[in-house]
């Protein structure tokens, strides 16, 4: 519409100071409409409304943009019933901001926003308008506005949420800049229409004198919101969205208060996406240039002497062997070089051209070649537990460098088999047949030597994770997987000191996961790549593993090493069955003689 043509901009209503309470920071109405910027906010109205396209056109007036990553779009469904949940932290520019980005990803969308905002025609179209102030006339105008919300839910459409109703402040109990407590109306919303939820967090906040006047009282942190709107002119505001939480994730908390603390808590964890903490800075290790690579003849003449019976797993692609440290002179050196070359990738390594140790030299070799490429692609290191122990004492384990045992530990778990030092090489990480096949492979040794039915090792949580990251999987093991009366027979070397435990809510840990995918979801939210727990501990979990203990590793740029333990005889039949085939999994139950002595004993 032409500009001649045009209505006169609407005033924009500000809720005001009470009378008595005005009059002692104002002694003239002009000095109090300054405070509001009044004038300011009718000129960017009439602006931003000229011509189509008002969000990106107020955007543009304040020279305001947003940042939001392709990986977090993508988390954004494109069709489907959806309560996205988010903080609150400017108060007048988040509503403008998602209007921008959402219709990259969907265009039916609705936000519900404050009853002040409906003078807007511009709004209209993807607004629900509710009432916030509680007065006689608020009861009658936000049950319209739930019933509006429970018929576009149903309509399989999108929903956003601020649950706090008001901006972001500061909180004097918890010494932080956050959202009041959220209504609980988002829980009830997403239990009525069965719909999922979608946590979208805001960074930043407003300026000092937004908190320091909202701490004298609450009407002046609001009459400050129109200055701090044009306080963020210039800047850029990051939008991080979280993994979709299923209807039933909600569903399963009973209580509408508890269901609303867990959407808050999963919102506020996208806050630490890409934090690093205080972490322990070690001088750097001089780096050794990585080994040069073997030759395939080499590699072959050493599979080619192995007996045909040490062929544990064969496939179209891929085969998989069990040898001894004296049946690979040029494999495993070749090993230790894809060892190293893989572990530097995750800031962990020995530095060192290849990565073997002493123990390489007694310990079996589990390892996984592609036939089609010649060449190895991952292995595993094996350690046959009483026969170490017979030769070597505890000191011949390799986790006796990471934990010290109680000589009842080996006596209660029984005969067992030590796996660690386990790669699969970089390009080879994103398909899921190696490490299955690897595990087939342990799977066919186990069932063909039913002697050993327990498995226990280190499994590494790389310092390349979110601190906070690893505390919630501590917890979370600590919590729900642990074995506490072997736990007691075993003690770290180095304990985890579980520095970023402010931030994280145990309660949440204890209350919220159901299981480990739950937990690896929350993972991949803070993340920046997206990793979820690690691949090989889900493994261990699947199996019934459970966690004994945590040990920092110095020496391998302080990795969070778990031990875990799994009794195979435990494990579900048919999880025996995947990586055993049926019949060495009833051949191993029904040899499967190693008997643990009890604690008591």
């Amino acid at each position: 519409m032409p500009q001649s043509q045009q209505a006169q901009p609407p005033v924009v209503p500000v809720p005001l100071l009470g009378r008595k309470r005005a009059s002692l920071f104002a002694d003239t109405a002009g000095v109090f409409d300054k405070l509001l910027s009044l004038d300011q906010l009718r000129d960017l109205y009439r602006k931003a409304s000229q011509t189509d396209g008002f969000h990106y056109n107020l955007l543009a007036e304040l020279e305001v943009s947003s940042c939001v990553d392709d990986a977090d779009l993508a988390r954004i469904p494109g069709t489907g019933a959806l309560v996205a949940v988010a903080n609150h932290p400017f108060g007048m520019l988040e509503g403008s901001l998602l209007g921008t980005v959402l219709p990259k990803v969907r265009q039916d969308y609705k936000i519900m926003t404050n009853q002040l905002l409906a003078c807007m025609p511009e709004l209209a179209s993807h607004c629900i308008f509710v009432d916030p102030f509680q007065n006689k006339s608020s009861a009658v105008r936000n049950g319209r506005a739930l019933k509006e919300a429970i018929s576009w839910l149903r309509g399989g459409h999108m929903l956003v949420i601020f649950p706090a109703g008001e901006v972001s402040h500061w909180n004097l109990r918890n010494k932080a800049v956050e959202d009041p407590e959220w209504n609980t109306t988002v829980a009830r919303l997403i239990r009525i229409t069965r719909s999922a939820a979608l946590p979208i967090f805001f960074k930043g906040a407003n300026s000092v004198p937004f908190h320091v006047l909202g701490m004298v009282h609450p009407r002046l942190r609001t009459a400050r919101l129109p200055h701090e709107l044009f306080n963020k002119r210039g800047k850029s505001v990051e939008i991080r969205v979280g993994s979709v939480i299923p209807f039933e994730a909600v569903a399963d908390i009973p209580d509408d208060t508890d269901a609303t603390r867990y959407l808050r808590w999963r919102t506020y964890l996208l806050g630490k996406r890409g934090e690093t903490g205080l972490r322990v800075v070690r001088p750097e290790k001089p780096l050794e240039a990585i080994a040069q690579e073997a030759s395939n003849d080499a590699l072959l003449a050493d599979l080619r002497g192995l007996r045909p019976e040490q062929c544990l797993e064969d496939s179209r692609e891929y085969a998989v062997y069990l040898a001894e440290t004296a049946q690979l002179p040029n494999l495993l050196p070749e090993l230790g070089r894809l060892r190293e070359m893989t572990f530097r990738l995750v800031g962990e390594g020995t530095g060192r051209a290849r990565d073997l140790d002493s123990f390489d030299a007694y310990y079996d070799h589990l390892l996984l070649w592609n036939k089609t490429k010649q060449e190895l692609v991952g292995a595993y290191r094996i350690g046959n537990a009483p026969h170490i122990l017979a030769r070597y004492g505890t000191k011949g384990l390799y986790t006796s460098t990471l934990f010290h045992y109680d000589a009842a530990f080996f006596r209660s778990i029984g005969p067992a088999l030590e796996l660690g030092r386990s790669f699969v090489r970089p390009e080879y990480q994103k398909k899921y047949a190696p490490l299955l096949l690897l595990w087939k492979g342990l799977g066919r040794h186990v069932a063909r030597h039913p002697e050993t039915p327990v498995l226990f090792g280190a499994v590494s949580i790389s310092n390349d994770y979110n601190p906070v990251s690893r505390h919630l999987v501590a917890r979370f093991l600590e919590e729900q997987q642990a074995n506490e009366e072997l736990a007691k027979l075993v003690r770290p070397r180095r304990p985890f000191l579980r520095g970023a435990k402010r931030n994280v809510d145990d309660q949440a840990i204890r209350s919220f996961f159901r299981d480990l995918d739950s937990l690896s979801a929350v993972i991949a939210d803070m993340e920046t790549d997206g990793k979820g727990v690690p691949v090989l501990l889900k493994q261990y979990l699947k199996l019934g593993g459970k966690l004994l203990g945590f040990n920092v590793d110095p020496q391998f740029a302080d990795a969070l090493d778990g031990l875990v333990l799994v009794d195979l005889r435990k494990t579900e039949r048919d999880i025996l069955d995947r990586y055993m085939g049926k019949e060495g999994a009833t051949a191993f139950l029904a040899g499967a003689t190693g008997q643990a002595v009890p604690l008591s004993a």
